[in-house]
């Protein structure tokens, strides 16, 4: 099944790399490609593979500039003895901004994931739906902006076998500070912080409550339509039936858009 999975990825990464970009009333079909590598698989506060690493592939189709798109997105343990978690996500999600020049502005969007576990039975699969808002001029505050948000979703088994379902809530803040850029060809650069606060109602068997908290720092290094993104994350976590240990985890991913 893995050997399938991988077949798959190498077959879509070159039919997408064939295809140029579309027009539709003047509006283009964006396609944007990227491979992650991380240390700790962090999954809504779970460490999926127990503090082991993971490569992490994912393809998304803009449509058009309609503000729908589509994302096949997977993660694959770079340990052996994991393969069983490895996974497939299929998504498809809508986002809009609302009164984008006023102080009251508002990104909101929705989606729906179906999780497949390609190694192991059907019955773990999952699906989910979601949505969030955030208020990207709300706070002014030197350069930037502090930007709240609000982020739900709710998780479901697909076969009556899988684990219980339940939502979380996500409570988020971000600022996106200026700095120079390191790149001379590019015209901005922001030192991205994170941080959020999620309580799980009970979804995978965890007892109701607060489940962790988490601070983020990132910054994009961009040349030729790549993208470079490191980033570093620590999580205290709440909740032992959620997760017992807080956690220290790194990333870094290469992206590539037309």
């Amino acid at each position: 099944m893995l050997k399938r999975s991988i077949y798959l990825w190498v077959v879509l990464f070159v039919v997408v790399g064939s295809v140029m970009a579309q027009s539709e009333e003047g509006k283009h079909l964006g396609v944007n490609l990227e491979a992650a590598f991380v240390s700790q698989y962090m999954w809504y506060g779970y460490d999926i593979l127990d503090g082991d690493p993971a490569f992490q592939p994912s393809v998304t189709f803009d449509l058009f500039q309609t503000g729908f798109s589509l994302t096949v997105w997977s993660s694959f343990a770079l340990k052996s003895g994991s393969e069983d978690l490895d996974e497939i996500d299929y998504a498809v999600a809508y986002e809009k901004s609302f009164f984008e020049d006023e102080i009251y502005a508002m990104d909101v969007s929705v989606d729906y994931i179906y999780y497949d576990y390609p190694n192991i039975s059907s019955d773990t699969d999952v699906q989910e739906v979601g949505g969030s808002i955030s208020f990207p001029n709300l706070i002014p505050i030197g350069p930037s902006s502090l930007v709240p948000s609000y982020a739900i979703a709710y998780d479901w088994p697909v076969h009556s076998e899988g684990p219980n379902e339940g939502c979380f809530h996500i409570f988020g803040l971000g600022y996106d500070l200026p700095i120079p850029t390191l790149i001379p060809e590019q015209e901005e650069q922001f030192l991205s912080l994170t941080s959020d606060l999620t309580y799980n109602d009970g979804a995978y068997d965890a007892d109701p409550g607060w489940s962790h908290s988490t601070v983020g720092i990132s910054t994009a290094f961009e040349w030729k339509g790549f993208t470079l993104t490191p980033s570093v994350n620590y999580q205290w976590s709440f909740e032992d039936t959620v997760n017992d240990e807080d956690e220290f985890w790194a990333g870094i991913s290469l992206g590539y858009g037309f």
